[in-house]
C-alpha cells in the first residue's frame, strides 16, 4: 500500500448493487453516496452508521455540493442535473432541475459533477445511463439524441448548459487542480482509458493533453489533494499521480473502484465507492478542494 496512506483499508459497508458518487457533508459530519440500481442516495457517518437519505434518487450517480450547501446530483433516469436541498438537520427536501437539454436535445445521461470556487457547476454527459455500450446500463435504455459526449457548464436555465469540452470520447470523472488552472477529465473507455488535462479559466478550456493512462481497467471518479496529486478510481484500486503525471501511489481495493472522496474531521480520510461496498482509509494528506 502507498506511503500516502496509513493503517489498513476498511470495509465500511457492503451489500449494495453498484455504488458511486461519494460526497462529504462537513457540516453534518457524514458521507452521502449512491447505489445506482437501488435508486437511492445513502448516508453514512461514524456516529449513526448507514441510513437512506433519499429512496427516490432517479438513478443518481455522481454527487457534489455547491457553494450554497446544496447536493448536486447527476440523474440517469431523468437524464438531468439537479440540485437537492439539504435541510438544517441534514435531511433531504426539495429538488430543482439545473440542466436537462442542450440545443433542443435531451442530455445523454449526466454522470459526474464538480463545483468551482466561483460557483460554476461542471458536469460530464456520457451515454452510460441510456445505452448498453462499454459497460453495464445504469438507467433506462433510451435513444441518444446528442451526437457526442461532452463536458458541460450549467447555464442560467435547464435548457442552456454550455459545452466546454467536446472532443473526449467518453468523459466521466472530472476534477480541478487546487488553483483551478487545470481541469482533469477521465476518458472511461476501453478505447482510451486515460486521464486528460486541460487548461481551465473562467469556465473555458484549452490545450488538451494526455495526463495519465490507467494501468488496470478504466479511470473513473477522481479527487485532488492539497499538493495537487490526483487520486483516481481504477479497476483494482485507487491510483495516485503527481501534478507532473508521475504515478506516486496505488491503494489496492478488492473490487473495482468507481469514485473517491476526502472526508473526516480534517478531510484526510479517503472514502472509496467500489461496486458493492464502501471503503475508507486514512491518508497522510488532506483534500485540495478550494473551498
Amino acid at each position: 500500500m502507498s506511503d500516502l496512506v496509513t493503517g489498513t483499508l476498511k470495509q465500511v459497508a457492503t451489500g449494495f448493487s453498484f455504488t458511486e458518487g461519494p460526497v462529504w457533508l462537513a457540516q453534518h459530519d457524514c458521507l452521502l453516496f449512491t447505489d445506482i440500481p437501488g435508486n437511492a442516495i445513502l448516508r453514512w457517518s461514524e456516529r449513526d452508521g448507514l441510513s437512506t437519505w433519499s429512496d427516490n434518487a432517479h438513478f443518481a450517480i455522481g454527487l457534489t455540493r455547491d457553494r450554497q450547501g446544496q447536493v448536486i446530483a447527476c440523474e440517469h433516469s431523468t437524464r438531468s442535473l439537479s440540485a437537492l436541498t439539504v435541510e438544517p438537520d441534514g435531511a433531504y427536501s426539495n429538488r430543482e432541475v439545473l440542466a436537462s437539454s442542450f440545443e433542443g436535445r435531451v442530455l445523454n445521461s449526466t454522470n459526474d459533477v464538480i463545483c468551482a470556487s466561483d460557483g460554476k457547476i461542471l458536469f460530464t454527459d456520457p451515454p452510460f445511463g441510456v445505452r448498453t455500450l462499454e459497460g453495464a446500463l445504469h438507467g433506462y435504455q433510451q435513444a441518444q439524441e446528442i451526437d457526442g459526449a461532452f463536458v458541460f457548464a450549467a447555464g442560467e436555465t435547464a435548457d442552456a448548459p454550455r459545452a466546454i469540452v467536446t472532443d473526449i470520447y467518453r468523459p466521466n470523472g472530472l476534477c480541478l487542480s487546487p488553483d483551478e488552472a487545470t481541469l482533469y477529465v477521465s476518458d472511461s473507455s476501453e478505447k482510451h482509458h486515460k486521464v486528460i488535462a486541460l487548461d481551465y479559466a473562467s469556465g473555458r478550456t484549452a490545450n488538451p493533453r494526455d495526463f495519465a493512462v490507467m494501468p488496470v481497467g478504466v479511470p473513473d471518479g477522481m479527487r485532488i489533494d492539497q499538493r495537487g496529486r490526483l487520486w483516481v478510481a481504477g479497476g483494482d484500486g485507487v491510483y495516485v499521480w503527481d501534478a507532473q503525471g508521475q504515478q506516486v501511489g496505488h491503494v489496492p481495493v478488492p473490487e473495482m473502484v468507481t469514485n473517491v472522496e476526502f472526508g473526516g474531521p480534517d478531510l484526510s480520510v479517503l472514502y472509496i465507492t467500489a461496486t458493492t461496498s464502501l471503503y475508507s482509509v486514512q491518508t497522510t494528506t488532506i483534500s485540495g478542494r478550494a473551498w
